[in-house]
């Protein structure tokens, strides 16, 4: 048996990380082999690895103390010490034997004390535990700096003989940047044929189901760990210039059956709540009608309801089938520390004693037969205290919908979804007439909840993006619909000064204008709203009150309530005040958005100094 591990680099990303899932069904079920996932500081993880083999008195030939002080049996270090997890892995990163003293009993525990001396030595050598495989995930380009010293750093955790594959979205954009600086050829593309990553089976990978364990493996909580994330269709028609799909699914397949895979998770998982589905342009599908059915198949139909798995009946029967130990040891802890939350002072008090009493307070500790022995006395507690209330589901074509394709037929069939929200792209102001009849037809058929991508710095103008939004107020008030509109920054991936940086300027923008657009949708968590009056006042009434918040100093556009009436009037009237000259000079400063003392002392007109000095003004 192989001994894989699974990496997502340690950024924030909303959504599960749907191939390295897919990858772990693979190798566990397919291939039979001892996988592991992790999402985090892989620094942490090898110390984590180590305070493992402590746990489990696992004494391998690098330490040798194992044949020498035998303790009693070997899960006494994991019974006496495992509630204090946290701070003997801070002694092995730091060595620090400060951290020991407050652990009870380990002091004069000469076994315990040396090998966790030897671990902690070990670990300054950086010499972790190995593994035969190891997949490394990419997503964004601009991740690049963090996904790339990941994969660094996880060769640490090869064995002699083993391999790497990295893979995923940049490692697809930007192939040769990824092996010019870690010296490994990815993966491009999907592994959606025989052979992939060199196997020796005909397994496609990409049918497969996720496998939804792993994400009980890490601490790391995904904001959408609750949806079945999977596609119906792959690729797109379109073939636009500002987008990656061409190069990530360069091929149209116009349907994915996803029906069998999401039955699979039900029965293995337990149900998801909602369904994500990531198709690039499903309306293309020649197959669109089937895909809809289907879908309603899957219980995602108009007026959709989902009663929330039991989990623990779930973690209980994956643990008795021995489906990733692992996982579940850590998931059911974690049931039985939501429990004890949720009961009487005095039913807390004796579940506490009773976990106690079992070495179940902590996963190091705990074993699958002493969870089974209490399932009589668990069991009951669940179903009293953890009520599962129905709750609607909906789906979600997160990749959105092409306008362009949008027809009464189309919409008719979208509205005998539980869809929530429409997403629809409006890319361009001369899209406007196509847009606004996609709007019309969804509010027709009573497809109330929309959202929509405005993408901005490519070849439109900062007045075109105002314009695109002053358009879903309007239609939200015509129309009583929801609009929820996600300006999204342009940036050319594939220019290498680019690809991992957002520092890209179009054409009819500047570094100022760029700024004060982040400024105002960092306050609206990045998405703008229905209401008209919550509108004006974060865009301006008009065009030219935009214009002017484009040029505004940018803490003045953040507290706009604080300095509006006193600094944002002084800098205005300066503004407005400058000629012809002085203006020019001062809009050719204030663009580049630098301005420290000697951008503004190299400034010509003193009035223009004076006016910049607004621009130092700092955030709280």
């Amino acid at each position: 048996m192989s001994r894989v591990l699974l990496i997502e680099p340690n950024y924030k990303n909303k959504y599960i990380p749907a191939n390295l899932m897919k990858l772990a069904w693979y190798f566990r079920f397919v291939r039979g082999d001892d996988v592991r996932f992790f999402k985090g500081d892989l620094k942490r993880f090898g110390a984590q690895l180590l305070l493992e083999k402590f746990f489990a008195a696992d004494c391998d030939d690098s330490v040798g103390l194992w044949k020498i002080h035998q303790p009693l049996n070997k899960s006494e270090p994991a019974k006496l010490f495992g509630r204090h997890a946290d701070k003997l892995l801070d002694f092995i990163r730091t060595g620090k034997k400060t951290l020991l003293d407050v652990v009870p009993n380990l002091r004069g525990n000469f076994f315990c004390e040396e090998f966790l001396g030897e671990l902690h030595e070990r670990f300054k050598r950086e010499d972790f535990p190995t593994f035969d495989t190891i997949c490394v995930n990419s997503l964004f380009t601009f991740y690049f700096d963090e996904t790339v010293a990941t994969i660094n750093y996880a060769k640490k955790f090869l064995s002699r003989g083993g391999k790497i594959f990295v893979g995923g979205v940049a490692a697809t954009l930007v192939p040769k940047e990824f092996e010019r600086v870690t010296g490994i050829k990815p993966h491009e593309g999907l592994l959606d044929k025989p052979g992939d990553l060199g196997k020796d089976d005909d397994t496609i990978i990409d049918t497969l189901p996720p496998d939804y364990s792993i994400l009980d493996e890490i601490d790391y909580e995904y904001p959408a760990a609750d949806a079945y994330l999977t596609y119906t269709t792959r690729g797109c028609i379109r073939k636009c210039p500002f987008c990656a799909v061409r190069i990530l699914e360069p091929h149209y397949k116009d349907h994915v059956a996803i029906l069998n895979q999401l039955h699979t998770t039900d029965e293995l998982f337990g149900a998801r709540r909602n369904l994500l589905l990531m198709d690039n342009n499903v309306l293309a599908s020649a197959k669109f009608d089937e895909i809809v059915d289907e879908i309603k198949a899957c219980g995602f139909g108009k007026g959709a309801t989902y009663q929330p798995p039991d989990e623990y009946a779930v973690t209980l029967k994956n643990l008795r089938a021995c489906f990733n130990d692992r996982a579940y040891l850590r998931k059911m802890i974690r049931l039985y520390d939501a429990l004890s939350k949720k009961l009487p002072d005095k039913l807390k008090g004796e579940f506490f004693l009773t976990r106690e009493q079992n070495f179940l307070l902590n996963v190091h500790a705990a074993t699958k037969e002493k969870i089974f022995a209490l399932d009589d006395f668990v069991r009951p507690l669940f179903t009293k205290y953890f009520r599962r209330n129905k709750l609607a589901r909906y789906v979600d074509f997160n990749q959105g919908l092409d306008a362009r394709l949008i027809d009464e037929h189309k919409m008719s069939r979208l509205a005998e979804l539980n869809l929530r929200p429409a997403r629809i792209a409006f890319d361009h102001i001369e899209q406007r007439d196509i847009y606004e009849r996609a709007i019309r037809l969804a509010a027709k058929h009573g497809v109330r909840d929309l959202s929509n991508y405005l993408l901005y710095n490519f070849t439109d103008a900062p007045e075109d993006l105002y314009t695109r939004l002053k358009i879903n107020i309007d239609l939200c008030e015509e129309l009583d619909v929801s609009i929820y509109s996600f300006p999204m920054r342009y940036c050319p991936i594939s220019e290498p000064q680019y690809f991992s940086n957002r520092d890209f300027v179009g054409d009819k923008w500047n570094k100022k204008f760029i700024r004060a657009i982040q400024a105002i949708i960092n306050a609206t968590k990045g998405k703008v709203g229905r209401g008209r009056e919550f509108f004006e006042k974060a865009f301006g009434k008009s065009v030219d009150e935009f214009r002017e918040l484009l040029w505004m100093p940018e803490t003045f556009i953040i507290y706009r309530l604080k300095y509006e009436d006193t600094q944002t009037k002084l800098w205005r009237d300066k503004f407005l005040s400058l000629d012809a000259a002085e203006l020019t000079e001062a809009q050719t400063i204030i663009a580049a958005n630098k301005f420290s003392d000697e951008d503004i002392a190299a400034a010509v007109h003193e009035r223009v100094r004076d006016l910049l000095k607004f621009y130092q003004v700092k955030r709280h």
